[in-house]
């Protein structure tokens, strides 16, 4: 009997063992072989699917925008308002960040920027989907006077997008070295200030 790989499920699993690789031996040691074997499949039902590095990774990237965007779509029905939903959409995306916490190892690697070019504009484009949700709801705020109107949309994502990638990479690289909960809190609480009116 074929093993299946097309449920979510499956998928998630996949992409949670190649993210467990680079967090415990680095994105050199994600290998089609490597990831069926901490999924427990055989690396010939995986190579059906995947036939390199490359195309893990491109579905490591297009699960975890999938959760994004859905998270997205949540706070955006789910917010009292522009800043709510803002809010509600930074909290969601730092839990990605503590569960997924290789993202930014994957994210800034030279697989993607140099060998795997097709990665990069994946992510780029995912990238610009994000913005343009961001900048629409800061615009919004700020047309509804929930934000300050002096600064330009386009810096407040620059400065938002920062809450969240400053602790990714400490909780990457180093995660004894940040405890996310207060920092999470101490980030959002910064950010509503200085952009207070």
């Amino acid at each position: 009997m074929a093993e299946r790989l097309e449920s979510p499920l499956r998928r998630e699993q996949i992409a949670e063992a190649a993210l467990a690789i680079v967090v415990e031996q680095g994105i050199g040691a994600v290998t089609v072989r490597r990831v069926a074997e901490a999924v427990g499949i055989s690396a010939a039902a995986l190579y059906r699917h995947y036939k390199n590095k490359g195309d893990i990774l491109a579905a490591v990237i297009e699960e975890h925008h999938e959760f994004h965007m859905a998270n997205a779509r949540r706070a955006l029905a789910e917010g009292h308002g522009p800043m709510d939903s803002l809010r509600l959409l930074y909290l969601s995306t730092m839990k990605l960040v503590a569960r997924f916490r290789a993202l930014p190892v994957i994210f800034l690697s030279d697989v993607v920027w140099f060998e795997e070019t097709r990665l990069r504009d994946l992510k780029m484009r995912q990238h610009a989907a994000l913005r343009a949700i961001l900048l629409d709801l800061l615009a919004k705020a700020q047309e509804q006077e929930e934000i300050r109107g002096d600064i330009r949309p386009l810096e407040l994502v620059n400065y938002y997008i920062g809450l969240v990638a400053m602790p990714a990479l400490m909780c990457a690289r180093s995660p004894e070295d940040v405890d996310m909960d207060r920092q999470i809190a101490a980030n959002w609480e910064l950010f509503a200030d200085a952009v207070a009116r």
